[in-house]
């Protein structure tokens, strides 16, 4: 019998594989062990391990501290599904300052750029770190997200007649994230991005068609011209 289904599941599963990734240094046991006792509910007893790493990090020599930051950032996107393994303090006390002294000691290094563009999704750090590397798909593939999402944002609405913003922003955003994943290295890494990116188009392509000659509601419209979209569920608060 299959166990039923727990909607955080994938987060305390991803804990247990991560922890496992992190166990192949000896020095990150302790971070290892945070992952450990987060996945088994130990709140209180997660943190001290937690800062009884951030305590030893802070004695590294620089080499070490870079070498590990990126381990640990490795580590981390290939479990992405965990939420509970970012936290504040290993950020602000250990990810974030290697990276940032790295990146100020030598600017034409993509790889702190990298780190430190995905862990922040800042959109300059992100073209800095495409810059410095033009093959990086994931970087890529990141900006190219910001884009999709902005124009995703701006309608959702649509469903119910209501574009979001500026309709030649979402236009040039789309082009723009067109023009970034045209270039990427392996098209197979951006597919997903590449579908989505369809999707959008079509559906802002409609929009504009329809307020040309707007006959019934948007959605109506295009389920009578045989344009299918997904329409996002929209729910209302009241107090």
């Amino acid at each position: 019998m299959s166990k039923p289904y727990y909607w955080n599941r994938d987060n305390f599963e991803g804990l247990t594989s991560l922890a496992s990734a992190l166990r192949a240094d000896a020095r990150l046991e302790r971070l290892a062990a945070y992952c450990d006792l987060r996945e088994k509910g130990l709140r209180r007893e997660a943190f001290a391990a937690l800062d009884a790493f951030l305590s030893e990090s802070a004695s590294w020599d620089v080499p070490v501290q870079r070498t590990l930051a990126v381990r640990v950032l490795d580590a981390h996107w290939n479990t992405t599904e965990v939420h509970q393994f970012l936290t504040v303090p290993l950020r602000e006390r250990f990810l974030e300052p290697v990276l940032d002294e790295w990146r100020a000691a030598d600017a034409n290094d993509p790889l702190p750029a990298r780190h430190l563009a995905l862990l922040r999704r800042d959109r300059a750090l992100l073209d800095e770190a495409l810059r410095l590397n033009p093959k990086d798909d994931v970087v890529r593939a990141a900006i190219a997200g910001l884009l999709l999402g902005f124009v995703d944002y701006a309608s959702h609405h649509l469903v119910e007649g209501h574009f979001i913003g500026d309709e030649n922003e979402a236009s040039a955003a789309l082009a723009e994230a067109a023009s970034i994943l045209a270039g990427a290295d392996d098209p197979s890494s951006v597919e997903t991005l590449n579908q989505e990116l369809e999707k959008l188009t079509s559906l802002l392509s409609d929009w504009k068609e329809y307020q040309l000659a707007p006959e019934g509601t948007f959605s109506d419209w295009c389920r009578a011209r045989n344009r299918h979209h997904h329409w996002p569920s929209i729910v209302y608060y009241s107090e």
